[in-house]
């Protein structure tokens, strides 16, 4: 059956969703688990032998015992002028996206039976066209064409519209709390999509894994005893130690819809338990969730807008499931936020109807193409002369469209000009006083009699 693949490049996590065409219909985005047990897999590269990439669990696995060779944070560091260091080789970051998007589309294909027929990538609303550009020009080296570049809130707006009428012209903060930072943008419906109001915000805190860190660190507190053998340079005292952690995050994930949580972990002395109450972890993560209100209501504010302006709050990330967050957004903000029932894959799932859209729209101008036109044939003659018949149109000869490249501007040189030119103005000021000193009278005259002696 048909399809369409939407991927989500978060930096901590990426996810995968696909549309299945049904017919003439498009059916709603079903999300792909890339994991076992889970949506989504870390976003993490971990370089082999043979020079290739593996990802998602292998690399986890791979990153206890060979550090070095495993990369993660590239998602943030695309355009950058100085690559990655993987191993004993640089790579840049645009590459390693790359690598990582045609294994989700190698991962699906597999999972369906064929390739999708479009891909759109959900990627950090940070990035700007260069940065796009950069990235379409890695895929097409990797032979992946087909592909369009959504910023993820807009991606997950279009997820939020899928299943919510939004009316035209309304607008909409999205808050997107992902591992490893927060965003918050304001968009306003332009049917069929989105459009970008005001700078997108987006800082390092508050992020999931601050919230994994709160726990990790109680844990790290009352097991301090059994945990006080443990070497982190060890390559088993690390996995060990991975082990409590991912325990903290599952623990987490949990008190989102329970009462209370019991981590079970394996320790140097033998299995170990800890009880956590939401309260007590809710009282653990406050000061960071505090922050997810006061910053969606910056960026309305840099949107030229007020609270009372919007429509809708909509949260994603996994982190949107804690009951906290959504009460500190109602109350500050004085709207209930949007959440969906998988927030962590809001994103993907905005992705996949994105390449709906593309496709919806370059069949549609398909269809308009072979509209038959009225053409007036005339003859030389009477005999030859006739009524206006209806032809075809002639097909349009393909048309291919090289994307612009789009440099940045090159501060770098312009900085060192204006060095250059200060320095050269002191060494003249600096020479105008040594000639000075040494002949006050003539100074030139001095300087030619004293290198003739």
């Amino acid at each position: 059956m048909p399809y369409v693949l939407g991927i989500h490049l978060g930096a901590t996590a990426t996810t995968a969703a696909v549309v299945r065409r049904e017919g003439s219909r498009w059916a709603a985005a079903v999300p792909v688990p890339l994991g076992p047990g889970a949506p989504g897999v870390p976003t993490v590269l971990c370089r082999v032998q043979d020079g290739s990439f593996v990802a998602g669990e292998d690399a986890r696995r791979q990153e206890l015992g060979y550090p070095a060779w495993t990369v993660r944070g590239f998602t943030r560091r695309v355009g950058d002028d100085l690559p990655m260091l993987v191993g004993n080789d640089f790579v840049s970051a645009q590459r390693l996206i790359a690598v990582l998007v045609e294994w989700v589309a190698d991962a699906v294909a597999h999972r369906q039976g064929h390739p999708p027929e479009h891909i759109a990538i959900a990627h950090s609303a940070s990035w700007g066209p260069h940065r796009s550009l950069l990235v379409h020009q890695e895929l097409a080296r990797l032979g992946i064409g087909e592909v369009t570049m959504v910023p993820e809130p807009v991606a997950v707006a279009l997820d939020y519209a899928s299943k919510q009428t939004v009316e035209e012209r309304s607008a909409l903060v999205v808050g997107s709390v992902g591992g490893s930072g927060f965003d918050a943008t304001v968009l306003r419906r332009r049917a069929p999509a989105f459009e970008v109001v005001g700078p997108p915000l987006e800082t390092d805190h508050p992020g999931g894994q601050d919230l994994d860190d709160a726990v990790f660190d109680l844990v790290r507190e009352e097991l301090a005893g059994e945990l006080a053998g443990i070497d982190p340079a060890d390559p088993r005292g690390r996995a060990l130690l991975a082990q409590v952690r991912q325990e903290c995050v599952r623990a987490k994930e949990a008190l989102s819809h329970q009462p209370g949580h019991l981590l079970r972990l394996e320790l140097p002395g033998g299995r170990t338990e800890f009880a956590l109450s939401r309260s007590r972890f809710e009282k653990l993560v406050r000061p960071h969730l505090e922050r997810v209100p006061e910053l969606l209501l910056q960026a309305v504010q840099s949107a030229s807008l007020a609270a009372d302006d919007l429509d809708a709050v909509v949260l994603a990330g996994g982190t949107a499931r804690v009951p906290l967050l959504r009460r500190l957004v109602a109350e500050r903000l004085e709207r209930t936020p949007e959440v969906d029932v998988v927030p962590e894959m809001a994103a993907a799932s905005g992705a996949a109807r994105a390449a709906v859209q593309v496709l919806s729209t370059d069949r549609d101008q398909a269809a308009a193409g072979e509209t038959s036109v009225l053409v007036r044939i005339e003859g030389s003659d009477e005999q030859d002369a006739g009524p206006e018949r209806e032809l075809p149109a002639a097909p349009r000869p393909p048309v291919e469209v090289a994307p612009l490249p789009i440099e940045p501007p090159d501060e770098e040189r312009a900085r060192r000009i204006k060095i250059i030119k200060l320095v050269v103005a002191a060494l003249l000021i600096a020479l105008g006083v040594v000639l000075t000193i040494i002949n006050p009278g003539d100074p030139l005259g001095g300087v030619f009699g004293a290198l003739r002696s």
